[in-house]
């Protein structure tokens, strides 16, 4: 059965953002929020060199948390009312230590169910330190991530604060319930554009023509 991801984004660009989100949380009165917890994480993102992935509108992402690494894609996200929902499925990727062992333990696998895994080749990458909530609403329960993070792109850096809320367990209409709050108590507007989608732009603005 395909795991779906539901979370909601907000641009945490604008000065004390992360502390209005945090602040926005404990006015909720249903809402718990639990110690935080840092993590530093790499992405890397990829595609083959006929843009698979691109053209099936899948991002491609091969991830580091901590020295533990990854392989993740995601299908094309539906955004309503600020909920974004798709398709997420993970691959663990055991023994491997860095980038190159990633690309040739995806290339000997050759295939992820239907999707390419030889030939892969970096597009960009996000550099991000993460602080992380677990957070209990009304039988829900989330992880509210503020990520302070770089895109590194065509040799260029970008730097980039988002707040994000996903859903872990319980029924997304609690989710929704607790994001409006969220918005409502910080007055911070949902993110228009992710983080990923910001990095693809830039990447079709800067790269080879």
């Amino acid at each position: 059965m395909p795991n779906i991801e539901t979370e909601f984004k907000w641009d945490a660009n604008s000065p004390r953002a992360f502390f209005k989100v945090l602040s926005a949380v404990r006015q909720v009165p249903a809402a718990r929020l639990a110690k935080p917890h840092a993590l530093h994480i790499c992405d890397t993102y990829l595609d083959t060199p006929n843009h698979f992935f691109e053209q099936n509108k899948i991002a491609f992402r091969v991830r580091n948390t901590d020295g533990k690494w990854e392989a993740t894609f995601k299908t094309r996200t539906e955004v309503k009312n600020g909920r974004a929902v798709r398709r997420e499925e993970t691959l663990p990727m055991p023994r491997v230590k860095n980038l190159a062992q990633a690309l040739s333990f995806l290339a000997d696998k050759k295939e992820w169910g239907k999707l390419p895994l030889t030939e892969l080749r970096p597009l960009f990458s996000l550099r991000n330190k993460r602080t992380s909530y677990d957070v209990l609403y009304n039988g829900a329960e989330a992880e509210l991530s503020l990520d302070n993070f770089v895109i590194y792109v065509c040799g260029r850096r970008v730097l980039m604060k988002e707040a994000e809320l996903e859903l872990k367990q319980g029924a997304p209409e609690k989710l929704d319930e607790l994001a409006r709050q969220i918005t409502r108590f910080s007055g911070l507007a949902y993110a228009r554009v992710s983080k990923v989608k910001t990095a693809t732009a830039l990447l079709a603005l800067w790269g080879e023509k």
